[in-house]
Parts: C-alpha cells; structure tokens; sequence
C-alpha cells in the first residue's frame, strides 16, 4: 500500500482538534516503533553478578492501537492491568502503531522487525496479538506474515478491509462460500489489501488449525459490526462474543475482560510447532 487507506481521510479534521500534543496526522513513522512495556508484576531482576537483564514471563501480550489511539491509551483504559488480573502470566507491550505506518504499507514488516522479532529473541515463548478498530488491521497482517510465531488474537471491533469489499465477501454468502479471484490481483497495494487479507482468512473455514487461534468481540449495532459478524461466522461461537454499547472503550473494557476468560493467554499453551 503506497497511499493512505481509504478509511482514514474521513477523520483528518477530528484528528488535528483532538490530538493534546499537536496533530495526529503530521506525526511522522519513527523507528524502532515506539511502545511502552508493561512487565508482569512477577517479573524479577536477576541477581546483579549475573549481568543478566530482567527475568520476565514466557508470555507477552502485543496491543497494537486504534484510530487516533496510541500505546498511553491502553494504559488509561487499563488493558495491561486487566491482563494481570486475569492470570495470565504475561507481560505486554503496547506498540504507536498510528495510522502513517498503514499509508506506507510497511505495517506489518515494522511490527515484525521492531517488536515481534526482538521478542522472539528475548525468549517469549508465547506471544498473543490484540488489535481494536485500526489496530485490528495490523493485528491480522501481522498474524498473515508470522502465523508460526503468534499463539492467539483477540479482536475488538476491528477493521478489517474496505467496507465496499466486504459487502461483496457478505453477498457472496459468507467466507465460507466466497472464494478469492483467480487468478490473484498481481501486487498487494491500497485497492488489493482487501482482497489478500480475505484471502487468508479462508484459512479459518478450510484449516482452521493452521490458523492463530482467534477471538473477536464487538458492539451490537456499531458501525463495524457487520465486519466482526462476517468473520465470526468463520470461528468456533465460543470465540466471539458481542454486546451492547458503541464503538468506545467502555464497550471494549469489559469485552476484553471476558475474551481473556475464554482464550486464557500465559497458561503455557504455545503452539509453535504449527
């Protein structure tokens, strides 16, 4: 993708007013990714004649932000906290993935380069990927590019494709009965994204073991409702669960708290053998 995706330019002027620290849009993609890491209250510097850094978990958790969101965000609606309540042995890393790291197309490459590869490197065992709204884009292309090395998702809300595509995914039955055009679009770019994404996610319907594990939550009646249904169909119904409520984080607090129930990151069950 080498210009901006066509979900982002509805918002440019609620971007500038909103942003506290000037305006969301004139931020430019640094690396490495900036993120701020959330240690597990359990974690324990080693003894100093070790010269060893900071024992950690052999999970962590990867939030990856929504539309004018970033990794403070999670922090204030208490994800990381959540986490930790929930028993999962995990630390968590929450990423600014902001929406110019989409426009250059380098998405998923960054979060691989940047945060998933070093984390494999570090000796996470486990790693588990939450994406909400945007974030849920780059959840998923991330999981595309490294299925072998994520151990679950959980979705809230996401986006996942341009909304005239989807409906055709819809008209076509479902996932189960739309199938990809062969031959296949020539390049991955701005108009084709859709198309591959959907692609692998047939992968849910004809070998969903080969598949990350995935659970997916979302509002009732919310704009991207109708996404988070098409893709559910696709999932075992123990991974999904809707409510009521809006597209905010006062519907995802609790969806999330729940999802962590069902899908219980940091018990051990790394599946890399896939």
């Amino acid at each position: 993708m080498r210009r901006l995706p066509a979900f982002v330019p509805f918002a440019l002027a609620l971007g500038c007013a909103l942003s506290a620290g000037g305006c969301y849009f004139t931020r430019s993609p640094s690396r490495p990714l900036p993120a701020l890491l959330f240690s597990h209250p359990a974690s324990a510097p080693e003894a100093p004649s070790t010269g060893g850094a900071a024992a950690h978990p052999p999970c962590l958790v990867i939030f990856i932000p929504g539309f004018l969101d970033g990794p403070d965000t999670y922090r204030e609606h208490g994800f990381p906290s959540a986490l930790v309540r929930s028993g999962a042995a995990c630390d968590s890393v929450a990423v600014d993935l902001h929406f110019r790291y989409y426009g250059e197309g380098r998405a998923a490459d960054i979060l691989y380069e940047d945060v998933l590869a070093p984390a494999v490197g570090r000796g996470y065992e486990e790693i588990w990927l939450v994406g909400i709204s945007m974030g849920g884009l780059g959840t998923m292309m991330l999981a595309r590019a490294h299925p072998e090395l994520i151990d679950g998702v959980v979705l809230l809300s996401p986006f996942l494709g341009e909304e005239s595509f989807v409906r055709e995914v819809a008209a076509a039955g479902g996932l189960a009965a739309w199938h990809p055009p062969s031959p296949m679009p020539a390049r991955e770019d701005t108009s084709t994204y859709s198309t591959f994404l959907w692609a692998w996610f047939r992968g849910y319907v004809e070998d969903p073991d080969s598949m990350p594990p995935t659970w997916i939550g979302w509002a009732n009646g919310e704009r991207l409702a109708p996404v988070a249904q098409l893709f559910a169909a696709a999932l075992p119904e123990s991974h999904t669960l809707a409510r009521d409520g809006a597209h905010n984080w006062a519907t995802w607090r609790p969806l999330f708290a729940d999802l962590l129930q069902r899908a219980q990151p940091g018990r051990g069950r790394a599946a890399r053998a896939r």
